[in-house]
């Protein structure tokens, strides 16, 4: 079983230890980079301060200039790509449950739900919305470096002020489409299968066990697929075990033959085929542009 790239670290430098919170600055040199699809636990944010980043959710690209903000929800799959030019951001990742008390009381429920629940959005985003945070960004970026005594709670208060500002420009908060709604059952369900995905690609017949583990037929587990991630599950499917192929290609000298079959494809043809669809490119040329650098 190969090891799986696509769930987030829990051994993060940037992450602080035995506290939900992880935020760090980052300035990007590489032009026309892609990152991994991937997901985390917590929900995760990007500041955008010089250049242009580009993220792909739900089968569609979202351009970010500078001075905007995106949210991405808890266990939404999502890849960043690099712009034209060098980006330089801020991340933050927490786990929503900072944003309620201990005792949960109903009018932080309703007024942090449109961060607790995706609730037919794909993501949300803020433009030109930076310098209305940019305090409590800079506090949390410098409380993450000197993390002297009481900083997890000046963290977090900072959070919640930061939240509050973005949580005010949504209101009136948005109607909802009743058609886009799955229950948290199912939402339970396709998150356990994501889990399951990650480090089982590259077996055969993957949409059986899918099936089992959603209790869906196909027709419905299709669609409601395809609205969860605004892919289709074959394509969800090719899109992982090519990211791995792309890892594999960078970091190993295994044959292309090899890699294929460790990625799910008994046809090193087909696999190439995919591959390009998916990259525009060949393994073999993937390898040579990514290599040494």
């Amino acid at each position: 079983m190969p090891e799986s790239i696509f769930l987030e670290n829990p051994e993060s430098t940037n992450q602080i230890p035995n506290y939900p919170i992880e935020c760090y600055h980052s300035v990007n040199p590489v032009k026309d980079s892609t990152s991994l699809m991937h997901w985390h636990f917590c929900c995760e944010m990007v500041f955008v301060y010089k250049g242009r980043e580009l993220v792909n959710i739900g089968g569609k690209t979202l351009v970010l200039n500078p001075g905007d903000i995106i949210y991405i929800y808890p266990q939404q799959v999502h890849e960043f790509v690099n712009g034209a030019d060098c980006s330089e951001i801020a991340l933050l990742k927490f786990d929503t449950s900072l944003l309620l008390s201990q005792k949960v009381f109903d009018i932080e429920q309703e007024y942090w739900s449109p961060f607790l629940t995706e609730s037919g959005y794909r993501c949300l985003t803020f433009n030109h919305a930076l310098s209305d945070v940019q305090p409590y960004l800079d506090l949390l970026l410098s409380e993450t470096e000197t993390r002297s005594h009481g900083f997890q709670i000046r963290m977090r208060h900072a959070i919640c002020m930061l939240m509050s500002v973005l949580c005010d420009t949504l209101m009136p908060f948005p109607s909802i489409v009743p058609g886009n709604m799955i229950s948290k059952k199912e939402t339970k369900q396709f998150n356990m299968l994501l889990q399951y995905i990650a480090t089982h690609f590259y077996e055969d017949s993957l949409i059986d066990t899918a099936l089992e583990f959603c209790h869906l037929s196909y027709s419905n587990f299709a669609v409601k697929f395809k609205r969860l991630y605004g892919k289709t599950f074959t394509d969800y499917v090719n899109h992982v075990r090519i990211s791995y192929a792309q890892h594999m290609l960078t970091n190993t000298n295994e044959p292309m033959a090899i890699i294929s079959e460790a990625c799910g494809y008994h046809d090193p043809c087909y696999f190439s085929r995919i591959f390009r669809k998916l990259t525009g490119t060949t393994p073999l040329s993937y390898r040579q542009a990514h290599t040494n650098k």
